[in-house]
């Protein structure tokens, strides 16, 4: 029996290439099989958009509260500044911003007694006092910053009075005065009551007596 030349032809080349077809057939089971496998699960649901949809945007949304302008106030300069006066400011405005406002001190001024930290209030009354005033003039004197009501009213400002005013706190001689003074040319403004106790002879029974008398601004 003569086998055509053809069916020889594909028998040699299944023979040549029968790795390859081999490995071909293995990756085709492989490849059915994952397909298989992934059509038996349930599908992965999308990410659904529908609760933020949803979402309604007020239509007249309420305005931000507007901030409130600082309070004005008014004060009332004296003494040694360029421009004495009643001046309009704003609220917690420090007194080195009113003094700028009156023009700044003369020279004359006496600067060391004038906290110029202090927060302004309403009805305040602000007076320069010139060099040597304060140890000079009588117990008298206004007191250079006072006024108001939170400025301490029936009590003693340590930071702009007199010898003869310290004389009036209970306790309080002469020397005593004067060591007070003297203190606060030394060191500068009291920034507090309690810092009395840093001079030389006023100890906490002391501090105990004067702190109902008096107090710094």
């Amino acid at each position: 029996m003569n086998i055509p030349p053809e069916v020889i032809s594909m028998q040699s080349l299944i023979e040549k290439y029968r790795t390859i077809l081999v490995i071909l057939a293995i990756c085709a089971v492989f490849l059915i099989g994952y397909i298989l496998k992934n059509t038996s699960q349930p599908p992965v649901k999308e990410p659904s958009f529908i609760a933020a949809a949803k979402v309604k945007v007020p239509e007249n949304p309420e305005e931000p509260e507007k901030a409130k302008s600082p309070e004005t106030v008014y004060v009332d300069v004296k003494g040694e500044v360029v421009n004495p006066g009643l001046y309009e400011v704003k609220q917690g405005d420090r007194l080195k911003f009113v003094i700028d406002r009156a023009g700044g001190f003369t020279k004359d001024a006496d600067k060391k007694l004038m906290n110029l930290a202090v927060k302004v209030t309403d009805e305040m009354m602000i007076y320069v006092p010139k060099n040597g005033e304060m140890e000079t003039t009588p117990q008298s004197l206004p007191v250079p910053v006072s006024q108001g009501a939170e400025s301490g009213e029936g009590k003693l400002n340590i930071n702009t009075a007199s010898q003869a005013e310290f004389e009036t706190l209970p306790g309080i001689g002469p020397s005593k005065a004067a060591t007070f003074i003297q203190y606060r040319e030394e060191q500068g403004p009291f920034s507090s009551i309690e810092e009395i106790t840093n001079i030389s002879g006023i100890g906490e029974k002391t501090f105990e007596k004067l702190k109902e008398h008096i107090f710094v601004q």
